[in-house]
């Protein structure tokens, strides 16, 4: 393993210093931070941008770890990107560049040094504004796929779709009257369709994943599991109505639990978005994922929280779905990446 972790991190290297300004779209468990850290030993003053503390940590931890001088580098979250010169610096090095908001590429791109390096497992799909300001300024020029890493620093994995009948009852606040989550459903999608306004894409999103429906078969496959877990939802509070420990901004125990978690003194974990990207859990075989947009890297770094060598067999990853709605159409483009042979759409 460590020799084919070694062969992708020089072949990345190499190929993210033949140009000026690139991209690496590198997949999980290959050490993009050891990847990332020797790059910056090759310039004289280096700006990180990363999107939350877990990797700026990992920056930290490997830094240490390899032995490697990190005095050139300054950190900077992407929200604070705005309030530096990049000009000042010799290279700007993004972590997780999918995380990268369209302010921040404009203003990457309008104040660009003369080296850049995008690093991430999840590169934006074709098509996405995202991608466009990479194919136009930061061009990718290395690649290693998940699959190419199974069996060498990723396990194998199973992915079951769980395809629900919205039929839970809702109260509509216009009119007071009762509509099942599927006939609300329909008439967002209708509206959506007609509008092609985001407001109402938001409308639709929010029914869909605040879905009763959902949320009660999410509490059930809760109940019944028996496997190290992580659970992601996307409110604080689906996360309090699981009763099981959580990790998300403003949860006074999140530290604590996190590492409960990582020393096997609790069975599950619940959390929103603080976890999906550049974390590592130990002896995790199980995720559950309540809600996938139509991205392709939201899905996979949920997933790939799962995928950590083991000795246990395939990771089981389950991701609840409302039937015959929008809501099939955003699991399939989430899921593009991954080999339909090993995902099953289970209905319920």
């Amino acid at each position: 393993m460590s020799n084919f972790r070694e062969e992708i991190q020089d072949e990345a290297e190499i190929a993210l210093l033949s140009k000026e300004r690139c991209t690496g779209d590198i997949s999980v468990r290959l050490g993009k931070t050891k990847i990332m850290l020797n790059i910056a030993t090759k310039f004289e003053k280096v700006i990180v941008s990363y999107p939350n503390k877990p990797i700026y940590e990992s920056w930290i931890k490997d830094a240490e770890k390899f032995k490697i001088n990190i005095s050139n580098i300054t950190f900077t979250t992407n929200m604070s990107l705005h309030k530096h010169n990049l000009k000042e610096y010799d290279c700007l090095i993004c972590d997780e560049c999918d995380t990268l908001s369209i302010n921040n590429l404009t203003y990457i791109v309008s104040n660009m040094p003369e080296n850049v390096k995008f690093l991430t497992g999840t590169i934006p799909v074709k098509g996405s504004d995202k991608r466009w300001y990479m194919d136009k300024y930061i061009p990718i020029v290395y690649t290693k796929k998940l699959e190419d890493t199974v069996g060498h620093t990723s396990r194998d994995y199973n992915i079951t779709i769980h395809v629900l009948d919205a039929n839970k009852t809702i109260l509509t606040k216009a009119d007071k009257s009762t509509w099942t989550e599927q006939k609300k459903i329909k008439w967002l999608e209708f509206k959506y369709k007609a509008s092609n306004s985001w407001n109402d894409m938001l409308l639709l999103m929010n029914v869909i994943k605040s879905s009763k429906t959902k949320v009660d078969y999410l509490s059930k496959l809760v109940e019944e599991n028996k496997d190290k877990c992580i659970i992601f939802v996307e409110t604080k509070a689906q996360c309090n109505d699981l009763k099981v420990p959580s990790y998300y901004s403003g949860n006074k125990d999140s530290e604590k639990n996190f590492e409960m978690f990582q020393k096997d003194q609790i069975k599950e974990l619940a959390t929103i978005n603080q976890l999906k990207a550049s974390i590592t859990f130990n002896n995790l075989n199980k995720c559950i994922i309540l809600h996938t947009y139509a991205s392709a890297s939201k899905a996979h770094q949920k997933i790939a929280r799962c995928l950590t060598l083991s000795n246990t067999d395939k990771a089981d990853i389950h991701i609840l779905c409302l039937k015959d709605t929008f809501d099939e159409n955003w699991i399939r483009k989430g899921l593009a990446q991954f080999k339909t042979e090993k995902i099953t759409w289970k209905i319920t």
